[in-house]
């Protein structure tokens, strides 16, 4: 069973025409959430995306993109959240990362964490939960954690993180 990062894929992209044109981002900037379910009204659920729509109400001057395979409970959200639906190919995917100015990851628990190695493969820097895996496997330097449940310190690892211009061939190398 193929298990693996294929970094063949998972790579830093310079040209995101794809996505880019779906966005229409203008000068704002991009926090990415990639997840399985998209449940922004349940607070316990394990994905946590109650907290993305708790830190989009804090950050109106940014875009959050939801990257989820199912979605619900999505009435209501903050103008700034935008739901892309799943990810067409895994192609498209690593766009989005390579697009996003941060990956936000808010769950739970986490044992590797895939989001976390292809947002990373992709050159973008993560900003979420104490999970167990992704902390374990992050590049400390484009990447932070803090206690689950903290909104207030992920906006301001948010605005640490995504006010840096990091060289994002060099994170994906």
């Amino acid at each position: 069973v193929y298990n693996g990062l294929d970094t063949n894929l998972f790579h830093y992209r310079e040209r995101r025409d794809v996505v880019e044109k779906r966005l229409a981002l203008g000068n704002r900037k991009l926090i990415l959430h990639v997840t399985p379910n998209f449940n922004p009204m349940d607070k316990s659920n394990i994905k946590g995306g109650y907290y993305v729509v708790e830190l989009a109400k804090k950050m109106p001057q940014l875009r959050f993109l939801v990257v989820a395979s199912f979605s619900e409970n999505t009435r209501n959200l903050p103008d700034n959240i935008q739901l892309w639906g799943k990810a067409s190919s895994q192609d498209e995917l690593a766009q989005l990362y390579s697009t996003a100015s941060v990956t936000l990851l808010t769950s739970k628990k986490e044992t590797f964490s895939m989001v976390t190695a292809e947002s990373l493969c992709c050159g973008t820097p993560v900003v979420g939960f104490k999970a167990g895996g992704p902390e374990s496997i992050a590049l400390e330097k484009y990447s932070r954690f803090v206690e689950y449940g903290n909104v207030e310190a992920l906006y301001l690892e948010i605005c640490v993180l995504g006010a840096e211009n990091f060289d994002k061939e060099l994170i994906s190398n």
